[in-house]
C-alpha cells in the first residue's frame, strides 16, 4: 500500500476515487481507503496490522487533512460486534485522536466493477451463476451505493464544504432486503436461485439520509425505488 498522490491505498475504492487527485492535491487534503477489504477477516494480527500501516501514515502526514473512508456498517447493532467492524470503530477512534484536520465518510453497500468475491452482491452473483445453494437473512437490510455515484458526492464535499472533524454517511435513501436483491440478480442472469432463508431479528437501524440531501442535490443522482434495479442492470448484465 503506498500513496499514489493524494489517495493512499490501492484497492477498488482508492481506484475509482483516483480522478479527485488534482482536487485533493490543491487542497491539501488525503483520502485515506487503505484497509482489509474482507469485511469477514478475524485474523488478529491482520487487523493489528492495519491499525499499524495507520500509525505509520500519521508521522507522515499528520499535518494534512484526511479523509478516512469507513463502513456505515459500524452503526448497525447486529453486526457490528464482528473484529472487522471493531477494528474500523478503533480506526474512526484513532483518526479522531491524532489528526487535527479530519473528515470520516462512511459508506454503505458499494457496487461496481468489483471482483471481490466478499462482497454480498458478489456472493450472490457467483452462488447463482454456479448453482450453489446459500443463506440470506429474512428481516435484514442493506443500502447500496453505486461507486460513481460516491465519487460525485464525494468531489462536492471535497471541492464546496468547509468542515473539520466530522462524520458523513453516505447513503441511498432506500434500503433493500437480501430477497429483493436476489431476485434482481435471478432475473438478470436469467437462473434460478438456490438459497434458504433465516429468520433474525428485525432490524430497526436506519442511515441518515438526510444528513447528505443537501450535496446529493449538487449531482446528478436520483434516489428512488428503482435506483437498485437500475445500478445491478449496469454492472451485472
Amino acid at each position: 500500500m503506498m500513496l499514489k498522490k493524494s489517495i493512499f491505498g490501492n484497492g477498488f475504492i482508492a481506484k475509482s476515487l483516483v480522478k479527485l487527485n488534482p482536487y485533493l492535491k490543491k487542497k491539501n487534503f488525503v483520502i485515506y481507503c487503505s484497509g482489509i477489504s474482507n469485511s469477514l477477516e478475524k485474523s488478529k494480527s491482520k487487523l493489528e496490522k492495519e491499525v499499524k500501516i495507520l500509525k505509520k501514515f500519521y508521522k507522515k502526514f499528520k499535518n494534512k487533512y484526511i479523509i478516512y473512508i469507513s463502513s456505515s456498517s459500524v452503526l448497525d447493532s447486529s453486526r457490528n460486534k464482528s473484529e472487522y467492524l471493531k477494528n474500523k470503530i478503533k480506526i474512526e477512534e484513532l483518526i479522531k485522536n491524532k489528526f487535527q484536520k479530519y473528515l470520516i465518510i462512511r459508506l454503505p453497500e458499494i457496487i461496481g466493477k468489483s471482483k471481490n468475491p466478499n462482497t454480498l452482491k458478489n456472493f450472490f452473483y457467483n452462488n447463482i451463476i454456479k448453482k450453489k445453494k446459500f443463506i440470506i437473512f429474512k428481516n435484514s437490510k442493506r443500502n447500496f451505493i453505486d461507486i460513481k455515484d460516491v465519487f460525485k458526492i464525494v468531489k462536492i464535499i471535497v471541492l464546496k464544504i468547509n468542515i473539520n472533524k466530522k462524520i458523513i454517511t453516505l447513503c441511498n435513501k432506500y434500503n433493500n432486503s437480501p430477497k429483493e436483491i436476489v431476485q434482481l440478480l435471478e432475473t438478470i442472469v436469467n437462473k434460478k436461485a438456490n438459497y434458504k432463508e433465516i429468520n433474525v431479528k428485525k432490524q430497526n437501524w436506519r442511515l441518515n439520509y438526510s444528513s447528505i440531501s443537501k450535496y446529493v442535490k449538487e449531482t446528478d443522482i436520483k434516489f428512488n425505488k428503482y435506483y437498485l434495479k437500475k445500478i445491478l442492470f449496469k454492472y451485472y448484465k
